[in-house]
């Protein structure tokens, strides 16, 4: 305020000079006593305009003093709230913008205008101080006037660009402590363009008003003394004032504009917005826009900057987790006993496991890269199971291209090195983008050469050592049949012990024909003859066979059709089925338990009710499937078998019941040969069970002809 005031005073004193000059004051006591009256009039309109710039100033002064009490970081060099400060409130943050904004224009025009009327009231007392003063003309009356508005239009840039300057730092950090807290800055618009214009008139205004009106002033009376002295002094004044202005009015407009080109410098520099400083807006205007948008400018880049450093950060670690994801894949890749290869759409290799390169024969995997499937799995050396040589087209991997999946396939192939064949299994399946386009392929191949070996092993044993027990077993019960027809007077005791061991060779027996039958499977020269067969005679045969050997036991049959069925059959391959059955349902039947054996006739159900429904077989041989089949079931009321077991009833060697106290014995192949031999004859084979409440086992086999039975149940 004082630096405003300040400015003005040198000003302000030759003011009055000119002024006697122009009302044509001579007399040395009426300028002394003029002069009073004017410096009284200039201390009073000082004072009036110092309290009421106090007074529009008064919000600024309440914001500084609560940011010394609260100290805030902010843009504008304040401390953060987060630092223990707190946040000043909205509305004196307000007040303080709108009085930072709108004063220097105000108070401008405040002050103009009282330099404009101030000396309205002196020259009118001046014929109150001077009776005999030669009355105002129409020439000094315009010369008045002109000086009143050389006045005005001298104040007016003079106090804007002072207050402008002298208030704009204050503006600028109250418009960033605003936009921290997200407020808009309030306070009055101006356009930049009608303020220089307004301005640029009064500085041209000033000068020539001033000039005008000291030589109308000169001209009205008659010639004084000193005239060209004076004119030089004022003509100095005008020259100087001009200058002045401009300085202060330009250091205002340049001050954002070097804001602006110092956070833009900084952007090109750095390369980076982070902690860049934000422009202070200083004025409402077209630069404070300017101001704005540049800062709204650097918050999108900011913004923009840190989401770019989260993506790059995220990318970093996401290409660290896939490169750490890839080496633990690839080290569980190498280390599995399976052959991995992969391929990409065009049929070029693009991966393949040290397992791999191992089982191929393959010198060194890198050199494999890049190379078509064809040349690294070459043809010459895989054939088919039976024999046959692999084309291109049939390989896994080619297959898989085309959309087909692969499912333990089995191929020999030809080991140069070892001099031996390599048997495989290999499944395949096509790699697939999320749209479903086939992108690749891959296959899996496991050498299971050891395992066939193995299996062909235990097969000779179960062959041999079949062929070899049934010639011992044969004499044993030869020689218990003799002795149980030959003797008569044969103790009751002893005959039972025959009995029993005709039985025990009966079993063995059986046991003997399922290990030649299950050679016969792997084998795949398991006979099946084919003839029309009483299925009524056969199960109540083979019933009342098991039923002398399970006295303990009831074995109730029934037959639910009005003829006997005939069947088109191998008889003695159904009476093995039936016996496996029964043995099962009395071996896991309690004592006194009932087991109840049903023959009926149906309508053959649709193929995948119940699973495992299968009648190529029938059909190859006959030429179409029976509409009718005879159903033969066997229930009983045993231990039942546990539900996570079932899928694998049907296995070879497998036995629901090893290790428990339902553990009766048995080599767990009944089921399998059962299953087997059902499907040559071209029917289905199932069952039903709840465990501790019994099982109920089902097959069926196709009518010999299509007249059935009717069905009672």
């Amino acid at each position: 305020m004082a630096y405003a005031f300040g400015i003005e005073l040198p000003y302000s004193l030759l003011v009055p000079v000119a002024h006697l000059r122009l009302l044509g004051v001579v007399d040395s006591s009426v300028q002394a006593r003029m002069l009073g009256l004017i410096g009284l009039m200039y201390v009073v309109k000082t004072a009036g305009l110092i309290a009421l710039l106090v007074h529009m100033l008064r919000p600024i002064e309440h914001l500084r003093r609560y940011a010394v009490g609260h100290p805030l970081q902010s843009g504008a060099g304040v401390e953060e709230p987060g630092s223990g400060g707190a946040a000043p409130p909205e509305e004196l943050i307000l007040a303080a913008a709108n009085a930072a904004y709108d004063t220097p224009l105000a108070f401008a025009t405040v002050w103009a205008v009282s330099w404009a009327f101030l000396y309205l009231p002196v020259t009118g007392a001046l014929y109150y101080i001077a009776p005999d003063q030669s009355p105002l003309d129409v020439q000094r009356g315009v010369a008045l006037a002109l000086f009143a508005l050389a006045l005005f239009a001298a104040a007016l840039p003079l106090a804007y660009s002072i207050l402008g300057r002298l208030l704009s730092p204050a503006a600028g950090v109250i418009s960033l402590i605003a936009r921290e807290r997200g407020l808009t800055v309030p306070g009055k618009g101006y356009s930049l363009a009608v303020r220089l214009v307004i301005l640029g008139a009064c500085l041209a205004i000033a000068p020539t008003s001033w000039m005008a009106a000291m030589v109308l002033g000169e001209t009205a009376g008659p010639a004084k003394p000193g005239l060209k002295l004076t004119l030089a002094i004022f003509s100095m004044v005008a020259v100087t004032w001009a200058p002045v202005c401009a300085g202060f009015l330009a250091g205002a407009l340049a001050g954002p504009f070097q804001q602006v080109a110092a956070v833009i410098h900084k952007i090109v520099q750095r390369g980076e917005v982070d902690r860049l400083e934000r422009i202070p807006v200083y004025f409402k205007d077209e630069i404070g826009a300017l101001a704005g948008g540049v800062n709204a400018m650097v918050d999108r880049l900011e913004e923009s900057s840190r989401r770019m450093r989260s993506y790059l950060a995220e990318r970093e670690r996401l290409l660290q987790d896939a490169a750490q994801r890839a080496a633990q894949l690839g080290a569980v890749l190498d280390n599995l006993v399976e052959g991995v290869f992969a391929c990409d759409r065009q049929g070029r290799l693009t991966m393949i496991n040290a397992s791999g390169v191992r089982l191929l024969g393959l010198s060194d995997r890198s050199e494999q890269d890049g190379r078509m499937v064809e040349e690294v799995m070459d043809l010459s050396r895989m054939r088919h199971s039976d024999g046959r040589p692999f084309t291109r087209d049939e390989l896994p991997m080619v297959r898989a291209l085309a959309g087909e999946t692969i499912v333990q396939e089995e191929q020999v192939l030809a080991n140069g090195r070892a001099g031996r064949d390599v048997f495989l299994r290999t499944s395949a399946a096509p790699i697939r983008s999320e749209g479903g386009a086939i992108l690749g392929a891959v296959t899996v191949a496991r050498d299971v050469t050891e395992l066939m070996e193995l299996d062909l092993v235990k097969d000779q044993f179960i062959r041999v050592g079949a062929h070899e027990l049934k010639t011992p077993v044969a004499i044993m019960k030869g020689y218990a049949l003799a002795l149980l027809r030959n003797t008569n007077d044969l103790p009751a005791p002893r005959r039972k012990m025959l009995e029993a061991i005709d039985r025990g060779a009966d079993r063995i027996n059986r046991i003997v024909d399922d290990l030649l039958a299950i050679s016969q499977v792997s084998l795949d020269v398991l006979h099946v003859s084919e003839e029309d067969v009483d299925l009524k005679e056969l199960v109540e045969e083979t019933v009342d066979r098991v039923a002398k050997s399970a006295s303990r036991h009831r074995v109730q049959l029934s037959l639910d059709a009005a003829r006997p069925p005939v069947v088109r059959a191998d008889p003695e391959r159904l009476r093995q089925v039936l016996a496996s059955l029964l043995d099962n349902a009395v071996k896991y039947s309690p004592d006194g338990g009932d087991i109840e054996v049903r023959v009926a006739v149906a309508e053959r159900a649709p193929v995948s009710s119940p699973p495992r429904c299968d009648a190529a077989l029938f059909s190859q041989r006959h030429g179409s499937a029976p509409s009718f089949e005879a159903v033969v079931s066997v229930r009983d009321q045993g231990v039942g078998i546990p539900v996570h077991k079932q899928d694998r009833i049907f296995e070879r060697f497998f036995r629901a019941h090893t290790d428990t106290r339902h553990d009766y014995g048995g080599m767990g192949i009944g089921l399998f040969l059962a299953k087997d031999m059902i499907s040559r004859h071209g029917g289905r084979i199932w069952f039903e069970s709840e465990e501790d409440k019994g099982s109920t086992f089902y097959f069926t086999v196709p009518l010999s002809s299509e007249a059935p039975a009717v069905d009672r149940r």
